[in-house]
């Protein structure tokens, strides 16, 4: 069956429990022609990828701010509709930023650079350079790399191994003493003026100069030397001169937010992040190797944004009226959830009147020959189990997941004891690339995706506040710290047997393995993958230079492959 005539039938199906529940059903073409609208402008060529902060997302805030003034929402942010949050990234250096060993210069960005850890300000430090080993002091497990330095050493430099006496595994018994912060707050309660981090563990990335709001800064500048300058460091070292002149640059996203008050108790929350990447690059998240581009994040989440909208303009004349309704679409979530972990931090509505939150992100790439919808989050209340039953019933292949914690921003909701529920058409070869266009979007999937949410939610109407849960998150031991990647967009929605491969990234292992999107791969070396926990224990047993063979079923075809990390 295509996939038109299938969502249609599913959205007829639903339609008829909505007539049921005395709901006024949904004009199917108009709301397809809506969709399309807003899809055509966010991921347009003039909003240059809407990255937080930028010119494109000022263009897409005006616009949804149009849209919530045309459907007759309540303005809930702290400027009108909008809700403005601060943020770091990047840094300015000084003319006076500057590294001498022994006298001799060293370039900062060749040699060295400083880390987020550094604080605002200049700074300079200059004495001896004391080796501090690994920075770990456990007398527990009969280490310790300050026992002939506590003394006497204070007001100097300590230079001190990213990794650990037994690595970085997960099974490290250092593992606990090996986090980065903690290994410079013990170097700060020792005395240290500065600390400088190298790295003689090849099986660990380097330390990055990712100067973003996600790390609070230290008192002391603290910087990472490259495997060249590490080698003199190691050596004999008379005098270490260090000036650390920088300045964070400081941005403003802007979260934009509407309100239907029914005069209820509790308030239901949709949401959906309206930004995206930009023209990508470094550190954006993109997983295109060009030229930087614009990219145009049409499913990602133009799709979400789209039926955001809409559900607000479906729920201002609907009969379920004992819940009040929340729509917030949030900004900086392509830079770590920004904008929503802002909102439940500063929240312009009490979060203890909220029943619960529904979030939409890339929603609009339903696939015609799986019929796939990922739902997550079910673990957060008893009751989303029995409405999901309910949508398997209805003929849609759903995946669950139970975790309240993922990569949008439900999990900012979840950690403030708010119920929540996720849902996801899965990922593609387009994800995080200029070619998510609005071309490849299936609207009559996502109008099919937004029909089941109305649904679940005017279930829920007469249902009250919902009982949250904490769900059970993965187990460290589940979920390794990996060395490496195979450079693959793993398909989260597929239920069959091994880790079907929904895209391969340029220039990464997969690629120059031969993988193709559709491969399922069912095997690595002599360890068997049969979903995704099994895919993540296999990468967790390997470092950087393996070689591996992957067993890959493509079509009804079984291959081996050879695969370097």
């Amino acid at each position: 069956m295509c996939i038109k005539n299938y969502c249609l039938n599913i959205v007829a199906i639903l339609s008829v429990c909505l007539a049921a529940n005395g709901q006024t059903a949904m004009d199917d073409a108009k709301e397809m022609a809506n969709l399309k609208q807003h899809i055509l402008y966010l991921a347009s060529d003039k909003l240059e990828g809407r990255e937080t902060g930028k010119k494109g997302e000022g263009l897409a805030q005006k616009y949804i701010v149009g849209q919530f003034k045309k459907i007759g929402l309540v303005p809930m942010g702290t400027d009108n509709y909008v809700q403005e949050f601060p943020f770091t990234e990047g840094v300015d250096y000084g003319k006076g930023t500057q590294l001498s060993v022994n006298g001799k210069a060293y370039e900062r960005g060749v040699d060295w650079y400083p880390l987020p850890y550094t604080p605002n300000g200049v700074s300079k430090i200059s004495g001896e350079l004391i080796n501090a080993g690994y920075g770990i002091t456990t007398p527990n497990h009969g280490w310790d790399d300050y026992a002939d330095i506590k003394r006497d050493k204070k007001g100097k430099i300590f230079l001190m191994e990213v990794s650990s006496p037994d690595g970085m595994g997960p099974h490290s018994k250092f593992k606990e003493y090996s986090d980065i912060r903690t290994k410079l707050d013990t170097a700060i309660a020792l005395g240290a003026a500065a600390v400088i981090f190298i790295n003689s563990d090849t099986s660990v990335e380097n330390l990055m100069a990712d100067f973003k709001n996600k790390i609070t800064p230290s008192n002391i500048p603290v910087i990472f030397a490259t495997a060249a300058l590490a080698k003199v460091l190691k050596g004999k070292v008379t005098n270490c001169e260090l000036t650390i002149d920088i300045k964070r640059l400081s941005h403003t996203g802007h979260n934009i937010i509407g309100y239907i008050d029914n005069g209820a108790k509790n308030t239901v929350v949709f949401g959906a992040h309206y930004d995206h990447l930009g023209f990508g690059g470094e550190g954006s998240g993109s997983l295109y190797r060009g030229k930087p581009d614009i990219h145009h994040g049409a499913d990602d989440n133009a799709s979400g944004t789209a039926a955001l909208i809409e559900l607000a303009r479906y729920y201002k004349t609907s009969t379920s009226k004992n819940n009040n309704y929340l729509f917030c679409a949030f900004s900086g979530e392509e830079k770590g959830l920004l904008g929503s972990n802002y909102f439940v931090k500063n929240p312009t509505l009490p979060l203890a009147n909220m029943n619960y939150m529904v979030n939409m992100d890339m929603v609009g790439r339903l696939k015609p020959d799986e019929k796939n919808l990922s739902i997550n989050g079910v673990g957060s209340s008893p009751v989303w189990h029995s409405l999901v039953d309910t949508i398997k019933r209805d003929g849609m292949k759903v995946k669950t997941t139970e975790s309240g914690i993922g990569p949008s921003d439900y999990t900012s909701f979840y950690l403030k004891d708010i119920p929540v529920i996720f849902f996801f058409t899965g990922t593609h070869n387009d994800y995080h690339k200029p070619s998510d266009t609005e071309d490849k979007i299936n609207y009559t999937g996502e109008l099919s995706v937004m029909k089941i949410i109305i649904a679940m939610v005017d279930s829920l109407n007469t249902k009250g506040k919902l009982t949250f849960t904490k769900t059970k998150e993965e187990d460290s031991k589940e979920t390794p710290r990996f060395k490496v990647t195979m450079g693959v967009i793993p398909d989260y929605a597929f239920d069959g047997e091994g880790m079907r491969i929904d895209g391969v990234s340029d220039g990464k292992p997969a690629f120059k393995a031969g993988l193709k999107a559709g491969d399922v791969l069912t095997q690595m070396d002599d360890f068997k993958v049969v979903d995704m926990t099994s895919y993540m224990k296999a990468l967790g047993m390997h470092k950087k230079g393996d070689t591996v063979t992957l067993k890959i079923l493509r079509g009804k075809e079984i291959k081996d492959i050879k695969l370097t990390f």
